[in-house]
């Protein structure tokens, strides 16, 4: 029998699986061994040919995922997790354990060949060989980073690297290095070693080496893919590639000549090979992917995974028929494993454990508190912590039968990611294969409010967006979010100030300012409050759907104010100080420059935006010893909370009020008098401080005394910073904050008396009164670990419940849990107090908004003008080139006419749209030590072309209207010429022959068609909209790419097929032009209307189409490989 499939095996929860990370089979027994990414170990026994795999035991023994399992004589098995390495038997049962710290994984384990020692090392480099016998540690030695290729016997241990090395160290030698040779640019996915040899992945290729000396490899055999994996048995090494199939390779030639096996598993739409193994008896290939399936290749209908023989029964010894031909079990010779089965094997033995009997008995382990994980630190291998004192002595904590409490379930809150997602895929790729529930089945969250919680609940921890193989745009945000408020995206660079953006983007004055600013003519490219315009009609247009704030971000990162102040990330995403603080320096900038901008719309009133946010001060300065004086007045946006000489500690003993924290506090002298928040607010507002300065008078330094104070009462929004606790940023693990805001005061203001007053004071009549707004706190997700920005808002729909944003996650919120902070993990940052009678304010705003309404003029597409438009093109070879040749041409948009542009105002108007973009900055990618690839970061992509067709009927019909080319002053990573048509100097002031524009000149006309209802034709336009950072209504969207796509079929159909499809002809043949692309696109769409009204009908059509593009492997006839 050749090769083929025997058998495929998928154990999954529901509809979902953990991916498979590591599998083997013993060599002694009849057992396949598989480890998942939830730290499972599963072991098996092949069945008959077709049937799923016998399930012998499956024993969680790892609390991050298996990166390795190999057996090891006498029934034992060894296992490598991220966290640890152990030895345990096949039932489970821990024998020997080595565990790492936290933040320094194991990325590399091999055992020798008589399974008595093991090497493994971590990701930070510590290499350890280890006596699996006695649990002891042999030696320790540093060795390369991120070694993840790694294969140890008794003379020699191999490690591959991360960056393109290969070493061979001596384990008898204290490992030093012997040999050492650069594989290629690449990381070393993986390796294999048989004899002397050394095998090694490499591009499109094997590399052969001899170990003992790697200078130069001694063969390099070709592969018909990419390379991932590699096992080598006793005759053949076996090769998977990328591109999903398993090769053998015959050892006796080095692998130059082909093996006989040739193994293509049927893997899924959206998975790929993460461990491979064949049986040590080479009639078996062990193929496991990401889905969670494990593909059993075979050469045989009865194929067998061990190289013994099996048991033989020992000569001389009486056999007794009552046991149906079996020993007699009196002789001391005979082991109890040569029992005889019975006659009728037509039922199963009691000793066969059924999958499906087994049930979680729905109690979790119990863990160690993360209070005490987070603190812990490690002397010696032996980890201490400060007992946090959270539980009673030698007594574990249990939440009883409703631990699995999801969000609706109670005030506990979600402490998982699963709890979190209700157990949802977070791919919609995963969720069109499974099935998912739909979206308006999930209840609402509530948020914790206990007192005792060891850590954040998962809905204020840090979001992460995770990424498939498709990318962000597979991310299903709606997991995060049942509300029509939007959330703003966590990973780009600087978005920190999201939780900022989005308080500002829920004051509604300031909101309506930046919207009628942002639709004027400001020609200013880097102006915030354009910016901020431009945000907050995404916000309140997007209906709950996921945004990001990356262009006005690009926009504050060019800014050099930004840079001098301190509020931009660097190039590894850190800052300087805490998050909190930068969010308190960017509010008073971001305030101060909307200020300036938005002057030229507020006349008479030129300080407008000062008088939404913040009040007058009067600062005056007294000379004690000439007795001079002098003020100034100013405004200021943020009131700076302190106690004076006491800085934030005795801020946070005042806040305490009655502890035995503040009586110590009174003993040092650093508070006389037990005061409370409103008694801070009042020292703020009025306060005296004396600082050495220089004096004009005296014409000396002398110590001035300076006394501030707030002129009037704020019209409408009063922002409260609260000054940096001890250690804020640096992970003290501490909260000094015990308090709770106020829900609302008074604010008396008077020459003689500046002060906070409660409610119920008899004082408080008739003075103006102050609710809170808006909440800006800083989360730690762990005690020593950095913090990150979460805000609380006021819900605008029901302003008794609040809303919770964080990055992405929005949800509503009871309002104790906004106003306590009792939680280590949560401190301050900035409270925002707003007037509810700011009637004259509002009318004021009002009337700017009626005099510059936000309507974006339809004169930027009916004359059209750049503010680059000054500098003319130079008159260079390029550009005479440019002239003379159609693909180069200068912008070939034709202006919208007078008819055109009323037709686009009562959104009759159609158009096609492409967009083409360059690459900014490249993916951030962790590569592990079984070859498989976890995305930190994607690439950054940026707008470089802009190209619009018209779609209506008429003698310009197919002309396009917009073609722009974006001018970009950053570095760029990779035009993408071959994908983008955009070459070096294009998008380059003064060097480009083409007609440059503003990122937001372009912008505001892709924002106008979305305003005016414009019915916008393209393919892959959920890719377009998100790099060009919009959020375009699905009724105004008609994808082709979505269209022509067969429910039976999961693959999409490219626009150059479909074009060729329909015309036979080729579009594309050499670079992506958007302007070509957006005319093919309007093509299709024509010929899928007519599919539709025609008799035939769409579905023939498409069955059509893709039985055409199989039997072209979807190739078109020119198209060059």
């Amino acid at each position: 029998m050749d090769w083929g499939e025997f058998t495929q095996n998928w154990d999954g929860d529901g509809d979902v699986a953990w991916p498979l990370l590591a599998v083997a089979a013993r060599a002694d027994s009849e057992l396949v061994y598989t480890g998942d990414g939830s730290g499972r170990v599963t072991t098996y026994t092949l069945g008959a040919a077709g049937a799923a795999l016998d399930r012998v035991s499956s024993v969680r023994c790892a609390q991050s995922a298996v990166r390795r399992v190999q057996p090891l004589p006498r029934g034992r098995v060894f296992v490598q997790s991220d966290d640890a390495v152990q030895v345990a038997t096949d039932g489970g049962r821990r024998q020997r354990r080595w565990a790492t710290t936290p933040n320094d994984a194991f990325v590399g384990a091999s055992v020798d060949g008589d399974g008595r020692s093991a090497f493994v090392c971590t990701a930070a480099g510590a290499g350890t060989l280890l006596d699996l016998e006695a649990g002891a540690v042999v030696r320790r030695a540093g060795v390369e980073p991120a070694a993840g290729a790694v294969h140890y016997s008794g003379g020699a241990v191999v490690l591959g690297t991360g960056d393109g090395m290969l070493a061979v160290r001596d384990p008898r030698a204290a490992l030093r290095v012997v040999q050492a040779a650069t594989v290629g640019a690449g990381p070393v996915l993986d390796l294999a070693v048989h004899a002397q040899r050394v095998y090694v992945c490499a591009a499109q290729a094997v590399r052969v080496y001899d170990v003992r000396k790697l200078a130069q490899p001694a063969r390099v055999v070709t592969c018909e893919g990419q390379p991932t994996r590699l096992w080598a048995g006793a005759a053949d090494l076996w090769v998977a590639c990328e591109e999903g199939f398993v090769e053998t390779r015959t050892l006796a030639s080095e692998g130059a000549d082909a093996g006989a096996a040739f193994v293509e598993p049927a893997l899924g739409e959206y998975a790929f090979i993460s461990a491979l193994a064949a049986a040590p008896s080479e009639r078996v290939a062990l193929v496991a992917d990401t889905e969670g399936v494990l593909h059993v290749w075979a050469d045989s209908e009865e194929p067998r995974l061990s190289t013994g023989r099996g048991p033989e029964i020992l000569d001389g010894l009486d056999l007794d028929s009552d046991f149906g031909g079996g020993p007699a079990f009196d002789d001391e010779r005979v082991s109890l494993a040569y029992a005889g089965t019975p006659a009728d094997l037509s039922a199963p033995l009691l000793s066969r454990m059924d999958a499906a009997a087994l049930c979680d008995v729905g109690r979790p382990v119990n863990y160690v508190d993360a209070a005490v994980a987070g603190a812990l630190k490690t002397l010696g291998g032996v980890g201490y912590a400060a007992n946090p004192r959270a539980a009673r002595r030698n007594q574990q904590p249990f939440g009883g039968p409703d631990w699995r409490r999801r969000w609706h379930g109670g005030a506990g809150g979600a402490r998982d990611d699963r709890e979190l997602t209700q157990g949802r895929p977070k791919f919609l790729s995963q969720q069109r294969r499974h099935g998912s529930r739909p979206a308006a089945d999930r209840a609402e969250p509530a948020e914790p409010s206990s007192a005792n919680s060891s850590a954040p609940p998962k809905h204020l921890q840090q979001m992460r967006i995770e990424y498939s193989r498709f990318g962000v745009e597979d991310f299903d945000f709606s997991l995060y979010n049942a509300t029509a408020w939007s959330g703003l995206e966590g990973n780009v660079r600087n978005a920190y100030a999201n939780a900022l953006l989005q308080l500002l983007f829920f004051s509604g004055e300031l909101r309506q300012l930046a919207l009628a600013h942002c639709a004027g003519a400001c020609a200013d490219a880097l102006c915030l409050s354009c910016q901020l315009g431009l945000l907050f009609r995404m916000l309140a247009t997007a209906q709950g759907a996921s945004c990001h704030a990356s262009q006005l971000l690009q926009v504050l990162a060019q800014r050099p104010e930004a840079a001098a102040l301190g509020l931009l990330e660097d190039a590894h995403g850190h800052v300087v100080g805490a998050y909190a603080v930068l969010a308190r320096r960017l509010l008073r900038f971001v305030l101060e420059q909307a200020t300036v901008e938005c002057r030229r719309l507020q006349q008479p009133d030129a300080r407008l935006v000062e008088r939404v946010f913040g009040a007058a001060q009067q600062t005056t300065t007294l000379c004690p010893a000439c007795r001079a004086t002098s003020a100034r007045e100013s405004h200021v946006f943020a009131v700076d909370l302190d106690a004076p000489g006491s800085g934030s500690s005795g801020l946070a003993a005042a806040l305490a009020g009655g502890s035995a924290s503040v009586r110590r506090a009174e003993s040092r002298g650093l508070s006389r008098q037990r005061a409370g928040f409103l008694d801070l607010v009042s020292r703020a507002l009025a306060r005296t401080d004396t600082q050495r300065a220089w004096c004009a008078q005296c014409k000396k330094f002398q110590l001035l005394t300076t006394d501030k104070r707030i002129m009037r009462a704020p019209e409408a929004y009063l922002a409260l910073n609260f000054p940096p606790a001890a250690g804020e940023g640096e992970g003290s693990g501490s909260n000094p904050w015990q308090m709770t805001l106020p829900l609302s005061f008074a604010l008396r203001v008077s020459a003689a008396d500046t002060r906070a007053l409660p409610d119920d004071d008899d004082a408080a009549h008739g003075e103006p009164r102050l609710e809170l707004a808006a909440v800006v706190s800083s989360v730690r997700d762990t005690r020593r670990g950095p913090d990150h920005l979460v805000v609380h808002v006021r819900d605008p729909d029901d302003a008794a419940r609040w809303l919770l944003l964080n990055d992405f996650l929005v949800q509503r919120v009871p309002v104790a849990s906004v106003a306590a902070f009792h939680d280590w993990w949560r401190l301050p940052a900035i409270a925002v107090y707003a007037r509810p009678d700011r009637h004259a304010l509002q009318a004021a705003v009002a009337a700017v908004t009626r005099s510059h309404p936000y309507r974006i003029s339809t004169r930027i597409l009916t004359a059209p003008r750049s503010a680059l438009d000054t500098q003319p093109p130079p008159v260079t070879s390029a550009a005479r080139n440019a002239s003379s040749s159609s693909a180069r041409m200068r912008n070939a948009a034709v202006p919208l006419s007078k008819a055109e542009a009323e037709s686009l105002e009562r959104g009759t108007f159609r158009c096609a749209l492409d967009a083409e973009f360059v690459v900014l900055e490249d993916a951030i990618m962790e590569v592990f030590s079984d070859g498989t690839r976890h995305m930190l970061r994607p690439p950054v992509h940026v707008l470089a072309r802009l190209s619009a067709v018209r779609a209506n009927p008429g003698d310009l019909h197919g002309v396009p209207f917009i073609d722009d080319y974006v001018a970009i002053s950053r570095p760029v990573f990779d035009l993408a010429t071959q994908y983008s048509g955009i070459h070096a100097g294009d998008l380059t002031v003064g060097l480009s022959p083409y007609r440059l524009s503003t990122m937001k000149e372009v912008y505001k006309k892709l924002r106008l068609l979305v305003d005016c209802n414009c019915v916008i034709i393209g393919h892959g336009l959920k890719h377009d909209f998100r790099v060009c950072n919009i959020v375009v209504p699905p009724a105004l969207q008609r994808d082709t790419m979505l269209l022509f796509q067969s429910p039976s079929h999961i693959r999409p159909i490219s626009l150059r097929f479909l074009y060729w499809y329909f015309s036979r002809k080729s579009i594309q043949t050499r670079e992506h032009s958007s302007v070509e692309d957006a005319q093919a696109t309007l093509k299709v769409f024509e010929s899928y209307a007519l599919c539709v009204a025609a008799d035939r009908g769409l579905e023939s059509v498409l069955d059509d189409i893709y039985s055409v593009g199989a039997s072209m492997s979807w190739k078109l006839p020119d198209q060059k490989f």
